[in-house]
């Protein structure tokens, strides 16, 4: 295997993205950006300098059609992979779409637990109930579910001290035992479809999202506009400065350096070829 850059990363990502927009034109879905990567789009017309994923986001509707493989995949190449925690082959409660020629090491993650390619990372929108205090609770459950699969997941070899290497893997097992990862999923994803997604005004991301501030209105949600991202053309929901508010603040203003977080992920190339230019 070679070991490739951050920018071979992106590459791969961008072209991960560019497939998933045709997939959903082909099989008319709608997605918007989402995340860092919407943020991205607006403020620098491609990837934050420091980020290194992909994120979109779609109608709970259209994201079950792609959870239950009620989809035509055939305009996909052969080495793009769908999975999920439906499907056995993915360790947390959402979808991801692999690129099968590359792997990963994400050093936090146990790889023989959850997939290890490079990927993009595909969300529902979920009813939000017009209470706060309701959608406040909502996403407090989805967090502390979400705990609990960063337990079952976690590189048991690594460990800030020996004592913590010891209990690790403990801790790992019997949390598993006691609660299997595909049933966590599933508790999460059911939490999440509390609020059906055209019963209200709101939605938002309660699956793996950031919280309340991440309630938006729907109607505006579901009214695309065209932003440009690394020089191709992606759906951003109309309503994006009300969602990037709400999650990021003045999300036009660069956050301090010891802010930019970067997932410092490592990867490789099976086939030693890159794409092209």
């Amino acid at each position: 295997m070679e070991k490739i850059e951050l920018e071979e990363v992106k590459r791969r990502e961008l072209d991960l993205l560019i497939n998933f927009k045709k997939l959903c034109e082909y099989n008319d879905l709608y997605y918007t950006l989402a995340g860092g990567t919407l943020l991205g789009a607006i403020r620098h017309k491609g990837f934050i300098p420091w980020d290194d994923d992909i994120d979109v986001m779609m109608p709970r509707p259209d994201y079950e059609r792609i959870l239950n493989n009620d989809i035509d995949t055939s305009i996909l190449p052969d080495y793009i992979k769908i999975i999920s925690w439906k499907r056995g082959n993915l360790c947390f409660p959402f979808i991801k779409m692999i690129d099968m020629r590359t792997k990963i090491d994400t050093k936090f993650y146990d790889s023989k637990i959850c997939d290890d390619h490079i990927w993009i990372d595909i969300f529902a929108l979920d009813g939000n109930s017009d209470d706060d205090d309701k959608t406040r609770r909502l996403y407090r459950k989805s967090t502390k579910l979400r705990e609990k699969i960063f337990i079952r997941i976690a590189d048991v070899s690594k460990g800030k001290s020996t004592i913590k290497k010891a209990i690790k893997p403990v801790v790992t097992k019997c949390a598993n035992i006691v609660l299997p990862i595909n049933e966590l999923c599933e508790r999460i994803d059911s939490n999440a479809k509390m609020y059906g997604f055209n019963d209200g005004k709101f939605i938002g991301g309660v699956l793996w999202g950031y919280g309340i501030g991440e309630k938006i209105d729907r109607v505006n949600y579901m009214k695309p506009i065209e932003v440009e991202f690394e020089g191709h053309i992606f759906n951003a929901p109309s309503n994006y400065d009300e969602y990037l508010s709400g999650i990021y603040g003045d999300y036009m203003v660069l956050p301090p350096e010891n802010k930019r977080v970067v997932h410092g992920v490592e990867a490789w190339i099976m086939d030693g070829e890159k794409l092209n230019e």
